[in-house]
């Protein structure tokens, strides 16, 4: 794949405020800077993608087999790839994306066991050597996550049902994620307001990609 453009990804625990920072993101490069901007998630993305998104949130078969729902991430995720974030990429867009293989690595991996080296061979054989330009990943308490979680009056899957000490070891995988791939991602604070973590992630961006500085004088 010959990439132009660049990817970006956001992880953390549910409540963390992705889809939020996602959107912020993507309106600032696009109107302020310019840039081409496609904003995606994960699971979905696309139509298969989507279908498949559909089956692993329902909450009457939240009890998948963990290397079954493991299998349909990957599933979901290749389609996703050379349909949609490859040819992107291609393009010269900036491909931002709301999860990616992390969270398999802390979901499938840490929290439901799977061994964290199939996990791997999945991403080796899904994804090749390619990996996100900039991981951002946003990191909140176990409280906070169950406290963001309760004021939506929306329960979206069985990770919304989660309780704080499951909470709490996908905010340590995350941490963990953080150092292990130091190379592409940051780890912020996103205890504070909206407007604060934002800075934070512009911040974040711009270190990753100087060059936007002479984009948007």
């Amino acid at each position: 794949m010959k990439q132009a453009g660049n990817f970006i990804t956001f992880e953390g625990g549910e409540g963390a405020g992705k889809t939020t920072q996602v959107s912020l993101l993507a309106k600032k490069l696009s109107e302020d800077y310019g840039l081409k901007v496609h904003v995606t998630r994960e699971p979905g993305g696309d139509e298969i993608g989507e279908k498949i998104r559909s089956v692993l949130k329902a909450r009457h078969i939240s009890g998948m087999d963990p290397i079954c729902e493991t299998l349909l991430m990957f599933a979901a995720r290749r389609d996703h790839f050379v349909k949609l974030i490859a040819p992107q990429l291609e393009q010269g867009y900036f491909v931002i994306c709301d999860r990616f293989y992390d969270s398999s690595l802390v979901y499938q991996g840490l929290l439901k066991h799977v061994s964290i080296v199939d996990i791997l061979q999945l991403k080796q054989i899904t994804l090749g050597n390619f990996e996100p330009d900039l991981t951002v990943i946003l990191d909140v308490s176990a409280a906070t996550s169950t406290a963001r979680i309760a004021t939506r009056h929306l329960i979206a899957d069985e990770y919304d049902l989660m309780n704080q000490e499951k909470h709490e070891i996908v905010r340590k995988g995350f941490q963990k994620i953080a150092e292990i791939f130091s190379f592409r991602s940051v780890l912020l604070n996103a205890e504070g307001s909206t407007k604060i973590v934002f800075a934070k992630v512009l911040k974040a961006v711009h270190g990753k990609f100087p060059y936007l500085n002479r984009v948007h004088e």
